[in-house]
């Protein structure tokens, strides 16, 4: 077990093929961490599964980021108040947690992870960067969902408007219609109130 630990210090963690083949040819190894007891192990294997993320994320392989994201998060509780690491391990391990719901295109959740990484460093222009990101996905995505629903109104009222409202057919329509442009027009000028402040 320590001559793995041993060849992991040798291995050039910046390659990303050279970290993805050393973790499965030792994966038996890194994989059954409950017993492991000594924190500078511990710190070492977390070291080794941060860098295996990484290389996983630039592969775009998400789901298996995420299996090995919450063996870092038990790891990390093994060493919580013991380690000197503990907190720039746990920073990083949030930032790929983050990272990782975001490409998955679960923003709100990966928002939560980066208003933690704000609230460790607030000066962090990567975190902030995301988490301003992710804010503008949801609002593209809710309004997405707004366009959708005014426009199928719209249809509904033109098309069957005199039957289902009567007389307040006019009164609907106009207003549904209001709704229609000032829902399309709302990201033009959002945008553009955004830009000139």
């Amino acid at each position: 077990m320590d001559s793995i630990i041993e060849k992991s210090r040798n291995i050039n963690m910046d390659f990303t093929e050279d970290i993805i083949e050393f973790y499965h040819e030792n994966q038996s190894y890194f994989d059954s961490f409950d017993n492991i007891k000594e924190i500078e192990t511990i710190e070492e294997i977390i070291l080794v599964k941060q860098k295996y993320c990484e290389a996983l994320e630039n592969k775009a392989h998400y789901k298996e980021t995420t299996v090995v994201l919450k063996h870092i998060f038990i790891l990390l509780t093994k060493i919580k108040n013991k380690s000197q690491k503990y907190d720039s391990y746990f920073e990083r391990a949030l930032f790929y947690q983050g990272l990782v719901l975001a490409r998955q295109e679960r923003y709100s959740q990966s928002n939560h992870k980066f208003k933690e990484l704000l609230i460790i460093d607030p000066l962090n222009e990567t975190y902030r960067s995301w988490y301003q990101s992710n804010k503008s996905k949801i609002f593209d995505r809710r309004l997405s969902l707004s366009k959708s629903i005014v426009l199928i109104a719209t249809v509904f009222t033109t098309l069957f408007g005199n039957y289902v409202f009567g007389h307040l057919n006019f009164q609907i329509t106009l207003f549904v219609f209001v709704l229609l442009i000032a829902t399309y027009s709302f990201p033009y000028l959002y945008r553009k109130i955004g830009t000139n402040n």
